[in-house]
């Protein structure tokens, strides 16, 4: 399977192979969910391969194309320069290599049936599109607009430049196909530059003003960032790596009426999620305080206030997935948002008390405090009469909704060490530290807010959790942490990553976590590039799985700031070292969602897991994660020098 090529600003991107070529199902151009071209292709008369494809900068692309060799040499060289903002726009450079006139035709191929993401992951879904087309002198356009909601999708494709030009449409309405062909005459050695615009707002610029236009927003966009963000690091051989994380979150940020906020992953998650995105703004807190303040006021406002079975909302919880595709439009997935998940109300709490803890912005937290009191009630209720924070595990999803709502949320996410599924209400380990965490710090928070009484009860609250958790919890055979507690009140007793997070929360006692930093190193668990996160001496450990044996960055990175915690800091050294050997190894310098959990003495590469998102965010700024657990108190310092 050929890896993914992507050029990314925020929730638009463009998708490829790696050598920049459409060739897969789900290759295209996107925007919000939607596929606005599945076909968007160069060709010329001669037939094209691609030489060189090299990533410029974040949202910018060079592709390097020629004809094929003839008795050593080439006819045609072609430079595609792509950039992608709200749009794509390219600047093709065509150049005759001979020293003979000429003639030849370039054309752009297109094609639209706006298909929704969750339709290219694979969902059927019974709608019926169709797709209006227009032409232009120098392009075509595809419209959606169906009657029956209020919903419209539009992209145009318009060629610049003063040669003849001819565009063709295809004859169906169930989507949208057609050509632009341009006739060039070039002279010997001549090169002739093409600018094309495709537009998903209907924008009237030439489109050699709109490349022009996008060139500049690229780079300003990058400048700015180089700028806004620093990077303190110990030694040389992070530099790469460090280097590739901030350009990946720059790839990721989009820009809201709230602030900056991180999307998850491309292609699949090019969206803001709770869970993802806080964590990942959690980890790059070293880098920029600013997209965590974004990411706390987006989820803010987007946080649940009535009842809603049907998108698992209650009040005060904080989204788990947000949409703004057709079906979501629709009704057809719960995303609208959807909020369910079991873990991103406490994160938020968390987020908002370590963003104000570091930065010191009292109206920051004041601006905050309704909705982080919202959070803290939910919470609270949940655990009430001393409980856990938990959820129902069942078969009768409906579409779109998921059976484990913690982050390992694939339906073998959590299981015994056979394989064998929990039944009834699962509480899930990593889930109670986060609740904890959430509690201790709401303590602070409501202090702050003057409600002392209820600072009190959170601390009770907090407290009695610490104590059950370690209670019910707890193997003794095992020394380590259940990775749940079924509906049956019986602890999960597989060996997971779930526990390291409980370092990371604080909630583990003190004299526990030695055994539990020793245990996560175990060569069952460590693969000198990561830990695992299900233990290989489990019958039911499978390398290649998405959560039973994988190796996840964002995993190890949360695991790394719990050892550190602890004072552990060769534990969390030990994880950081592989990790940036994982992704120098790569030849990339970036780390993937996730990768196969191999031992590294057994390949010489992390072996891909096949469908993991790159550039993702956790993933991305799990490095700074990792430098932070190493660095400490001196990173932090550094920080803070450097942004205030």
């Amino acid at each position: 399977m050929k890896r993914d090529s992507t050029v990314v600003s925020g929730s638009t991107f463009l998708v490829t192979d790696g050598e920049g070529q459409p060739t897969r199902e789900h290759d295209g151009f996107y925007h919000r969910d939607t596929r606005h071209l599945d076909r968007y292709t160069l060709s010329l008369g001669p037939e094209l391969e691609t030489l060189d494809v090299t990533d410029r900068r974040p949202g910018e692309r060079l592709l390097h194309l020629g004809t094929p060799l003839e008795t050593g040499s080439r006819k045609f060289h072609v430079s595609r320069r792509q950039f992608v903002t709200d749009g794509l726009y390219e600047q093709i450079s065509i150049s005759n290599l001979t020293d003979e006139a000429i003639e030849t035709e370039v054309v752009i191929s297109v094609g639209s049936c706006f298909d929704d993401l969750f339709e290219v992951r694979g969902m059927v879904a019974d709608v019926d599109r169709t797709v209006d087309t227009a032409t232009s002198d120098r392009g075509l356009s595809f419209t959606y607009a169906p009657s029956d909601i209020e919903f419209r999708r539009h992209v145009s494709i318009e060629v610049g430049g003063d040669d003849p030009v001819s565009v063709s449409t295809g004859d169906g309405t169930a989507r949208g196909d057609g050509t632009v062909a341009i006739d060039l005459e070039l002279d010997a050695r001549e090169t002739r530059s093409l600018p094309i615009a495709v537009t998903v707002d209907g924008q009237s610029e030439p489109p050699a003003t709109a490349v022009d236009a996008a060139r500049e927003d690229v780079r300003d966009r990058n400048r700015t960032w180089q700028t806004e963000t620093s990077l303190a690091h110990p030694k040389d051989a992070w530099d790469d790596v460090l280097r590739e994380s901030r350009e990946n979150l720059l790839e990721l940020r989009q820009e809201t009426e709230h602030g900056p906020i991180l999307s998850a992953g491309v292609p699949w998650f090019a969206t803001a999620f709770g869970r993802d995105s806080l964590i990942a703004a959690y980890q790059s807190l070293s880098l920029s305080t600013t997209i965590a303040k974004g990411t706390c006021r987006y989820l803010a406002a987007h946080q649940a206030t009535q009842t809603d079975t049907a998108v698992e909302a209650e009040p005060g919880k904080i989204l788990h997935e947000i949409r703004h595709g057709e079906l979501a439009a629709r009704g057809l997935v719960p995303h609208r948002p959807y909020y369910g998940t079991i873990d991103a109300t406490p994160l938020f709490v968390v987020l908002v008390h370590e963003v104000w803890q570091r930065t010191g912005d009292d109206e920051f937290l004041s601006e905050l405090w309704p909705a982080v009191s919202r959070a803290l009630t939910w919470i609270s209720g949940e655990i009430a009469d001393g409980g856990f924070l938990s959820y129902p595990v069942d078969d009768d999803q409906e579409d779109g909704q998921l059976r484990h709502i913690s982050w390992k949320d694939s339906n073998d996410g959590i299981v015994y060490p056979d394989g064998t599924h929990p039944s009834g209400e699962l509480a899930v380990a990593e889930v109670q530290g986060y609740a904890y965490d959430a509690l201790d710090r709401g303590v602070e928070i409501a202090r702050e807010a003057n409600e002392h009484a209820r600072s009190h009860d959170l601390q009770e609250a907090a407290s009695t959790l610490k104590e059950r958790f370690d209670l019910e919890f707890w193997l003794p055979d095992e020394q380590f942490y259940a990775v749940g507690v079924d509906g049956d009140g019986t602890a999960i007793p597989a060996i997971t990553t779930n526990p390291g997070h409980c370092l990371w929360s604080g909630i583990v006692p003190e004299e526990r976590a030695d055994a539990v930093v020793d245990r996560l190193l175990a060569p069952d668990m460590f693969t000198g590039w990561g830990i695992r996160t299900f233990a290989s001496s489990h019958e039911a450990y499978n390398p290649q799985s998405y959560h039973l044996g994988s190796v996840w960055p964002h995993d190890n990175s949360l695991v790394a700031l719990g050892m550190a915690r602890y004072g552990r800091t060769d534990g969390a050294r030990q994880i950081a070292e592989g990790l940036i050997a994982a992704a120098r190894a790569r030849g990339n310098d970036r780390l993937p969602e996730l990768f196969a959990g191999f031992d590294r003495g057994n390949t010489d590469i992390p072996v891909t897991y096949g469908e993991a998102c790159e550039p993702q965010a956790w993933a991305a700024a799990a490095p700074l994660a990792c430098l932070q657990a190493i660095a400490g108190d001196d990173l932090d310092t550094e920080h803070r020098r450097n942004k205030h």
